[in-house]
Parts: structure tokens; sequence; C-alpha cells
């Protein structure tokens, strides 16, 4: 009676070994490991454990050996679920189907596997793991001519912020500026400006500036020189704008500045290559320091004629200024040169013979220091 009861526990303890023993073949093989690494660590998880136990003991040997095995196969059982979250059913039914039972025993891979309880809550499957950013390398930057200069730029879209050097009566500060094609003139705040020394004048012109908190009327100085890397722009008219001081920059740079150069954007290198020109007409920086007048003269038989008058009310000479006088639509230009400093020069110029008009309109044409 005791060898039956033995034998039948001997029995019970090998049917529930086949459960673990199972489950660890179809992990293995949703792992893609090899089939004998898969077999051999079986065994050694489900059986050694027993085996080494029924070693120790000097008597009932079998009966120590039905007992642990019997043990630790329920103990691999309810482990499953928490080093291998959601996969025991999954796997006993793919180790069941590696027996060669996937076929013609009426599913029963998949019916012993969906008899198993229900896995415990006990973890989650494991976090998948961050992936790694990797920064493409960064094409050679092209050779810059003597006329071009590649700044470093911060920033994205229509705003980038530049490095820019101001310059006036021997002083100088460098700054970052943002650099915004939508603006027309560069500005700074007073407390920029009285880094450089400037005064402003109680009598200096005004423009309208478009800014963020709509319009307003900002006084206009004039600066020595502005600097993009080594390529200077003399005799720039600055826009006194304290709103337009931001956390990281102290103005925008205008096309006042950046209107003399053609400009590329190179995304990768995350910088901005300025151009000079050919040829820039800086009648925006000319135009708030000159008072313009003109008057007409009509003679008998249609002739008329145009006096024009350009004071320069800037600290540095005007090369040249030329006068756009219009009729309708027609359009005529008078130009004058060498204006001094604190200078007046007139110039007065027959118009061709047109239509008689009610009123002339006189104004900028292009300007150049």
């Amino acid at each position: 009676m005791k060898r039956a009861l033995l034998v039948g526990w001997l029995l019970f303890a090998g049917l529930a070994s086949i459960v673990p023993f199972l489950t660890l073949i179809g992990l293995g093989a949703h792992r893609h490991a090899a089939p004998l690494a898969v077999s051999g660590s079986a065994v050694v998880l489900v059986y050694v454990p027993a085996a080494l136990v029924a070693g120790t003991w000097r008597k009932e040997k079998a009966l120590a050996a039905a007992s642990t095995l019997l043990a630790w196969s329920l103990a691999l059982f309810l482990l499953f679920p928490v080093y291998f979250p959601g996969e025991r059913r999954q796997a006993m039914s793919t180790g069941i189907g590696l027996l060669g039972l996937d076929s013609g025993w009426f599913g029963l891979p998949e019916t012993l596997a969906e008899s198993l309880p229900e896995e415990p809550a006990l973890a989650e499957p494991e976090v998948a793991e961050a992936a790694l950013v990797e920064v493409p390398d960064v094409p050679a930057a092209a050779p810059v001519r003597e006329d071009q200069i590649a700044l470093p730029y911060e920033g994205e879209g229509r705003r980038l912020q530049i490095p820019v050097l101001f310059e006036h009566a021997g002083r100088e500060l460098e700054v970052q500026m943002m650099f915004d094609t939508g603006a027309t003139y560069t500005t700074l705040g007073r407390a920029q400006l009285d880094a450089l020394g400037v005064t402003i004048p109680a009598n200096a012109p005004t423009i309208e500036l478009h800014t963020a908190n709509g319009v307003r009327t900002s006084e206009v100085v004039l600066l020595d020189a502005v600097w993009l890397g080594d390529l200077q722009t003399g005799g720039v008219a600055i826009a006194v704008c304290d709103e337009c001081v931001g956390d990281d920059t102290v103005g925008l740079l205008g096309l006042n500045v950046s209107g003399g150069y053609n400009l590329h954007i190179d995304a990768d290198r995350r910088e901005v290559i300025f151009s000079r020109r050919a040829a820039f007409d800086r009648k925006l920086d000319v135009k708030p320091f000159v008072d313009l007048d003109a008057s007409f003269t009509r003679f008998p038989g249609g002739r008329v004629e145009v006096s024009v008058t350009v004071e320069n009310l800037a600290h540095r000479p005007i090369e040249r200024f030329t006068t756009s006088v219009r009729c309708e639509d027609q359009q005529w230009s008078v130009q004058l040169e060498g204006i001094d400093a604190d200078e007046a020069v007139s110039e007065r110029r027959k118009l061709p013979r047109h239509e008689p008009c009610a009123q002339y309109e006189i104004g900028v044409l292009s300007a150049r220091w």
C-alpha cells in the first residue's frame, strides 16, 4: 500500500512538473533562443532542485524528490507572472505545440492553456528602453568669401538671435539681437545707447515703429557703425525702443542693416550667412536726418521748374541724395551730391513737358552716406 502511494505521488509530481517545464520551453521559443539551450535550461530549472534535495536525504529519497518537485513546480507556476507578466498562458500553449500536439489533437495546446487560472496582476511587462537621440553629422562648412560672414544663431522660424557689434564715438557694445525679417529699423533700448555714450537730443527725429504692443512714436539716433562679424555698415539709424528689449536680446536687427546683405540660413550648422550685396540703398538711414523741401515755378507755355533743397541734419556727409518728383502717374528724379553735415544744398531742374497736375509729390528715391 505504501509503495503504491509513493508511486502515485511520484506520478502526480511528474505530471505537475510538465506545466512549468513546457512553459519555460515556450518562453525560450518566444525569445528565439537556441533549442538546445532552451531545453537544457528548462531541465535544470525544473528538475535539478528536486534531485539535489533528494541527494541530501538518507532515507525516503523518492518521497523527498516527489515532494520537492511538486512544491518547486507550483512555485515556478506562481512566480511566472512576476517575471514574465502576461506570457504564461501563451508560453504554455507554445510549449505543448512544440511536442507535436498542435495538430490532430482537437486544439489541445490552446485548450490546456485556456484552462489555466487568470494571472494575478503581480507585475507589468518591462518598460521599453528610451531610444537614443542620435545627432546627425554636420556637413562641412562651405568656404566663406571675403564679402561674407557666417554667424551662429539661436531660435527658430522668423525670429533668430544673432551676435551684433555696435560702434559709436570710440565705444563698442556686443549684444544678441533678434533678427526679425519684418522689422524695418534696427532698435536698441536706452540702456544700450547709454553704454555707447549716445545722448538722445530733444529735437531728435521720430518715426512710427510697429511693436508687439502696437504702433508707437520712436526717436531715432545715428550710430557710427554696426558690425556683423567683420562686415561693417556705417551710419546706421537706430530707433529707440525699450519695449523691444527681451530676456535674451536687446533689440531688433532691421532691414536698414540686414537689407545690405543676401541671406542664407544653414539649418544644419545653425548659421546665418550674410553676403554683401553689390548695391545697397541707404535711404532708410538717411531719410530721418534730412529736411527735404521743394518749390515749383510754372511759366507761360507749360514749362515747369522744380527747386529741391536738402538739408543734412546728421553728423556725417551725404554722398548722394536722389529725390522723386511725382505728378499723378508720372515720376522724375533730381539728384544732389556732396551734402556736408549741417549744410543744405539746392538743385533746380526743369521737368519734361507733361499734362498739368494740381499737386506735385516729392519724396526720397535713394540715398547714400
